[in-house]
């Protein structure tokens, strides 16, 4: 029970700060999943920054006043805007909500696919204990830390190997008096893979597109890889669930050019890098490519829509330094430490080949071939990757056209990440078979959704770009001026 208290709590805690940021879509189907990525987010986040930087340990009380104070930020914002101005702003203009898919003999079976696979993961998820030792020693291990008020130094290395959120969000219902039970972490990110799915249908729905987010669902459900992983206590399928649900909202910044979209994608993928230490290299990618995006689509603003970006980046800054305090440099970002022993003098080209090739072990494949198994032969991911290379060729126009070139970059620049991490900065874990399924998994889930869109927008219209705000009489004399001179 104080589990189900918990998660709701996050859950209201994240549409609160939405509507506080003003960043709330004004359909309740679509705000509700949503702020449950938000609110892990904001949660984890305070949580972990206040835990290291002031030295105050997660307690009952402090849960309390960090889920309350986003929705208290709302109640005093909202009584101080003139009545209407928040469900003004907050809901985007667009064609009229249609939630059934068409044609239905395509997309009944589809759904039904996807509802049994959804079940059978549930029910394996909630009934399977932390069952590897990656899962004993860091994931489900972390949040007994926090629970336990554990900040020793190497309780700090472990939650930082696992990231502010797998650490802090399953320990809200522990820290609010729950007994300790390590299945409230699978409860947690079987939590997170119905909020994706919800959110997907319902953004798509919403925006009269049901097509592409019913076939988002699909595609996702056709992962053999993260099934498993959504029904265990890795937080690889955490971080995928994150940058899927990211690229939902960075597919529709492209096509819409609505703000909102594009602040919502920043949340989310910020979010992505508050899991596991892999998450930063994941989502920083994305975040530079929507940065452009907008930058693009509300040229004739300025710097305006950029800077309102801003204050979310600084924000996430607070954890990084959060993060340096807990663990020094050299521990926050060792990525960084691995890339530079890869170009230094510790392991010189020669060693680098050698090891991408397999040539050290004088026999068996290269790290390389390997990669590209794990892509289209182990099954792994099922029929994506063939499908996606399929689609790209055969509808290569139409990703400009409908919107799809900006996140279809991001999407580009995380495989092309994820595969240097494979091959070049870590390929002894992708000899032997160690991470290289499991750090696909981020960029397979990102590219399901983008691939939907993609199939969408071939045999049905994309949603129509949001109208331009009208430029404020400021950014008019200054255009004016400008002409002048």
């Amino acid at each position: 029970m104080i589990f189900l208290l918990a998660a709701s709590g996050m859950c209201a805690c994240g549409v609160g700060l939405l509507r506080a940021l003003r960043l709330g879509t004004g359909r309740l189907a679509v705000d509700l999943p949503l702020g449950w990525f938000v609110g892990m987010a904001w949660f984890a986040a305070s949580s972990f920054s206040i835990q290291a930087l002031l030295g105050i340990p997660a307690s009952a009380p402090l849960a309390v006043a960090l889920l309350a104070l986003p929705l208290v930020a709302w109640v005093l914002l909202r009584w101080r805007r003139p009545s209407g101005a928040e469900a003004e702003a907050s809901r985007s203009p667009g064609p009229e909500r249609r939630w059934m898919p068409r044609p239905a003999w395509l997309f009944a079976p589809m759904a039904a696919w996807s509802a049994v696979v959804v079940a059978a993961i549930v029910l394996h998820g909630l009934s399977t204990p932390t069952h590897t030792d990656d899962g004993y020693r860091v994931r489900a291990h972390a949040p007994i830390l926090v629970a336990a008020g554990n900040w020793s130094g190497p309780a700090r290395d472990v939650i930082a190997m696992a990231g502010p959120i797998p650490s802090f969000a399953p320990a809200l219902a522990w820290v609010l008096g729950a007994p300790l039970d390590p299945i409230h972490v699978s409860a947690t990110i079987l939590l997170t893979l119905l909020a994706l799915l919800a959110l997907l249908v319902a953004l798509a729905s919403e925006r009269g597109w049901p097509e592409a987010g019913w076939g988002a669902v699909f595609a996702l459900t056709s992962i053999p890889l993260l099934a498993y992983h959504a029904a265990s206590t890795y937080s690889d399928a955490w971080l995928a669930m994150y940058v899927g649900a990211a690229f939902a909202f960075l597919v529709a910044s492209g096509q819409r050019r609505d703000p909102g979209d594009a602040g919502r994608a920043m949340l989310l993928l910020l979010g992505a890098a508050m899991v596991k230490r892999e998450g930063e290299l994941v989502a920083f990618p994305a975040i530079a490519v929507l940065l452009a995006q907008v930058a693009w689509a509300r040229r004739e603003e300025g710097i305006r829509p950029i800077l309102r970006l801003f204050p979310f980046l600084a924000a996430y800054g607070v954890v990084v330094a959060a993060r340096v305090v807990a663990v020094g440099l050299a521990g926050a970002f060792p990525f960084l430490r691995a890339a530079a022993e890869r170009t230094g003098a510790t392991a010189g080209p020669a060693a680098v080949v050698a090891a991408s090739s397999g040539a050290g072990a004088g026999r068996g494949p290269s790290a390389a071939s390997i990669f590209v198994e794990s892509l289209f032969s182990d099954g792994n991911f099922g029929l994506l990757y063939w499908v996606l290379a399929l689609a790209v060729v055969l509808l290569f126009t139409r990703i400009r056209k409908n919107g799809l070139a900006g996140s279809g970059l991001a999407l580009g620049l995380i495989f092309v990440e994820t595969a240097a991490s494979a091959v070049w900065l870590y390929p002894q874990f992708t000899l032997d078979h160690g991470t290289v399924h499991r750090s696909l998994l981020p960029v397979s889930v990102a590219a399901a959704v983008w691939l939907a869109a993609l199939l969408a927008a071939a045999c049905y219209p994309a949603p129509a770009p949001a109208p331009s705000p009208a430029p404020s009489p400021r950014s008019m004399a200054r255009r004016r001026s400008s002409k002048v001179g």
